[in-house]
This record gives structure tokens, C-alpha cells and sequence, in this order.
């Protein structure tokens, strides 16, 4: 009862605040970068994230990861400070910073207090300017995630995600992981990140979000003459994805000492997918069938038959191509009972939606998303990926409306179009004896080294 009263009164909140981004929200220009403000004066603290659009896919093939590496290594040195000074430096105003590195896009994002943001964005701007990427702080980074690469054959669920990964977009030119792969990491070195900096810098185009009080104001200056970027005309085009591979096939990696099985089933979704008018309708289907403990498959695979522990679902979009899957694992002698089950609770949606069940998700999933709109830093990012993929903000203060119109046939028409068996890719990590147990129940298996995915 009380969770529901939370819902209901934040629901009411979030209505009667449609023009909380009129009133709070400016764009401004900076030296030709577009920057949107939220203006917060509750607290004396500030959120900004700084959007490249350009990420992993302007990688050179051989150097895959470059982009992920600059930003890794963007604190290791300069001409005036060492990596031990500039992270001392950070540390003492306080400031949390991380960056984030997708095929499409880049971001790097940053924390703290107003009072110390001159001080803080310098700094910043001073790193963009004056990277140095020093071979032997870039030789231990990279040998340290060399190292954990390798090591990935003991945790079997990271060696699954990066499989599959490689299985679903295969062909699409989004296969390679963003960090790279042990062959083109090892090939990285410090003219190589200069280069990938100076692109950036010049190149890319930017976008600049924030939250907090009027003193954020200070950082104009700070963005013209210390980062000193500028408006930037040219912008790198972005293959779209226009169609699906479909296969009949499951992938088989075998791994040793594998008492369990990881399962991974999902596909790439094209352009079209994502940028479609029922982006709300494929995020509650993937809450819908895999997201909690009232789930459609977690009360199949677990509550029902005892299978997994854990199972989720999902659906992400980026602007030329999007991803959906589904994630579990169990016991090397339940596998076949398991993608049975996950086969039959999907054709079982497909079918036909208990009324009961949909109200209880629609109220459940609208006080997920109220509530995830309550972090500063979360918001930003929501505002950042609505520009990226060109949705209008008020598609955010539409999600209620939209998912209170959805009926028990849009769900079941979204569930077919995303999670259709027969578009799946299916990739099982585990025990080389289960590849016999796959072929006995009928399915058609390819097997694949799990070196070929490092």
C-alpha cells in the first residue's frame, strides 16, 4: 500500500511538473557548443557530461579499443603534471569523473562541488589539451587489461556476454567490443591515443549537459580558452543497420570447468526498430518478460520449474541500430528443459496477456521509471540519449500516457516482433558434453572456440 502511494504521488508530481524543463532548462552556446542546462539551486553541487558523438565505430580495425584507451588513459600525464598529481589534484576537490565509450557515441561525465568547479574543470579542459598518454603508464593499463582478457575463461558469464555480443551483431560492423580485443589492444600505443584526442577535440561533434546552480555560469570562459572547443561542421556518418540475420542454429562455446550453462538469447534491431513511435511498448516488453520477481520468466524458470536463479531481459537503442535479449544460465542437465521453457513462455505472451498481470506491470514498471528520473546523473543521461537518438523531451513526461494506452494485443504484437524465436541468435557457453545433449533434443549446433571472442 505504501509503495503504491509513493507511485501515485510522484505520478502527480511529475504531472503537474510538464513544464519543469520550460521552466529549468536552457540551451545555451559556447564558443559554438551547444550546452543544455538544468538550473538546480537546491544544492551547491554540480553534474556535467560532456557527449562526443563519436565513439568505437571510428576506430581503425586494427587499433579496436583506441577510443575506450584514450579515455582511460586521459589522467596518466601531461607536459605539466604526472598521473599521480592529477588524480591527488581531483581527489582534493572532490570530484568524481568517468567516461563512457559506446560505437556511436562517447561521453565523459563529472561531479562535484560549485565552489570548486574552476579549479576542477581546468583540469579537465588541461587533460583534453595536453594528454601525453606516457608509454609506460599505457604499457601497464594495457597490460593489465591484456591480462584480465585472458583470464576471462574462468568467468564464464563476461566470456558469454562477449560471444554473444559478437554472435547477434555479427556483420553489422557493431560486433567488435568497444574495449577491443587482446590482438588489437596489444597494437595500441601513445601516437596512436594523441592522434585519437586530437580527432576529438577537432573534430567530433559535441554537446555539453548540466545541472546546478547559476555559478555553473563560470565554466563558459573555461570551455572557450582552456578546452577551447569549437563548433564543428563535419560529422562522421553512422551506418545504419537495415535488416536481421536469422538463424537455426544454436552457437556452442565450450569452455572447461563449466558446471553450469550461460544462455544468451537475442538479436540486433534494425534502424527502423529504433527509431519507430513504439520505443516505450519494446521497453515494457522486455520489463514484462524478464525484469523482477513478477516476470512472466522469472515465474516460469524459477518460481515453476526451479531452472535459474536469476533471468532478465532487455531491449537497447542506440540511433542506427538497437539490441534485445535475453540473459540466464542453469545447471548442465536442465539446459534443454531451460530453452524449452524460455521458448514456450514467449509463444505463451505471444498468445494470449492475463489482464491482471498487464495492470500489475503497468503500475509496477511507471514507478520504475518515475523513480529513475530521480537521480540527477540519470536524468542528464536521459536528456543526452534523447538528443542522440532525436526524441523529443517530452516523450518523457509521455511514458505514463503511452504505457496506460498499451493493450494485452500491442504486447503481444511487440513480444513477436522482438523476441520471435525464430529471429533469435542463441548462444550456450558450458560443458563440451552438452553439444551431444543439443544435437539429441533436436537443435542444430555450431561450435566455436572461445579464443575467437578475446
Amino acid at each position: 500500500m505504501i509503495y503504491k502511494t509513493l507511485i501515485l504521488f510522484m505520478a502527480a508530481n511529475f504531472a503537474f511538473a510538464t513544464n519543469y524543463l520550460d521552466e529549468n532548462l536552457k540551451k545555451l552556446n559556447w564558443n559554438g557548443v551547444d550546452v543544455i542546462w538544468l538550473e538546480d539551486e537546491s544544492l551547491p553541487t554540480y553534474d556535467v557530461t560532456v557527449y562526443f558523438r563519436e565513439g568505437a565505430l571510428g576506430d581503425d580495425k586494427i587499433y579496436s579499443g583506441e577510443t575506450e584507451m584514450m579515455f582511460n588513459q586521459l589522467s596518466s600525464g601531461t607536459d605539466r603534471f604526472s598521473q599521480k598529481e592529477i588524480i591527488e589534484a581531483l581527489e582534493f576537490y572532490g570530484a568524481d569523473y568517468s567516461f563512457r565509450v559506446t560505437h556511436e557515441f562517447s561521453t565523459f561525465s563529472l561531479s562535484g562541488l560549485v565552489k570548486d568547479i574552476v579549479p576542477t574543470m581546468k583540469m579537465v579542459c588541461h587533460l583534453f589539451s595536453d594528454a601525453k598518454f606516457p608509454t609506460r603508464e599505457l604499457k601497464r593499463t594495457k597490460s593489465r587489461i591484456i591480462s584480465a582478457l585472458k583470464s576471462s575463461v574462468s568467468n564464464h558469464s563476461a566470456l558469454a556476454n562477449m560471444a554473444f555480443r559478437y554472435e547477434a551483431l555479427k556483420g553489422s560492423g557493431y560486433e567488435t567490443p568497444a574495449g577491443g580485443t587482446i590482438d588489437t589492444i596489444s597494437k595500441i600505443n601513445s601516437k596512436r591515443l594523441s592522434k585519437r584526442l586530437e580527432y576529438f577535440n577537432k573534430n567530433a561533434l559535441k554537446r555539453i549537459y548540466v545541472k546546478g546552480p547559476n555559478d555553473i555560469n563560470q565554466m563558459e570562459s573555461i570551455i572557450k580558452n582552456d578546452c577551447d572547443w569549437k563548433k564543428v561542421a563535419n560529422v562522421r556518418e553512422i551506418p545504419e543497420v537495415k535488416k536481421i540475420r536469422e538463424s537455426n542454429e544454436v552457437i556452442f562455446v565450450p569452455v572447461p570447468n563449466a558446471n553450469q550453462a550461460q544462455v544468451l538469447i537475442g538479436r540486433i534491431m534494425t534502424a527502423s526498430e529504433v527509431r519507430s513511435n513504439e520505443l516505450d511498448y519494446q521497453s515494457f516488453a522486455a520489463n514484462f518478460l524478464g525484469s523482477g520477481f513478477t516476470s512472466k520468466l522469472f515465474q516460469s524458470l524459477r518460481v515453476q520449474k526451479g531452472l535459474t536463479y536469476s533471468v532478465s531481459a532487455y531491449v537497447s537503442d542506440q540511433y542506427s541500430y538497437g539490441r534485445s535479449g535475453i540473459m540466464t544460465f542453469t545447471k548442465n542437465e536442465t539446459l534443454i528443459d531451460l530453452l524449452n521453457a524460455t521458448k514456450s513462455t514467449i509463444e505463451s505472451v505471444v498468445e494470449s496477456v492475463n489482464a491482471n498481470e498487464l495492470q500489475l506491470a503497468k503500475k509496477s514498471i511507471k514507478g520504475k521509471y518515475l523513480i529513475g528520473l530521480e537521480s540527477t546523473s540519470d536524468f542528464l543521461q536521459t536528456l543526452m540519449q534523447f538528443d542522440h537518438v532525436k526524441r523529443d523531451y517530452a516523450d518523457i513526461y509521455r511514458f505514463s500516457e503511452n504505457i496506460d494506452k498499451l493493450s494485452a494485443n500491442d504486447l503481444q504484437r511487440v513480444t513477436k516482433q522482438i523476441y520471435g524465436w525464430e529471429k533469435q541468435t542463441i548462444l550456450v557457453l558450458g560443458n563440451k558434453s552438452l553439444v551431444n545433449e543439443l544435437k539429441k533434443a533436436g537443435f542444430k549446433v555450431k561450435v566455436k572456440k572461445f579464443t575467437q571472442y578475446l
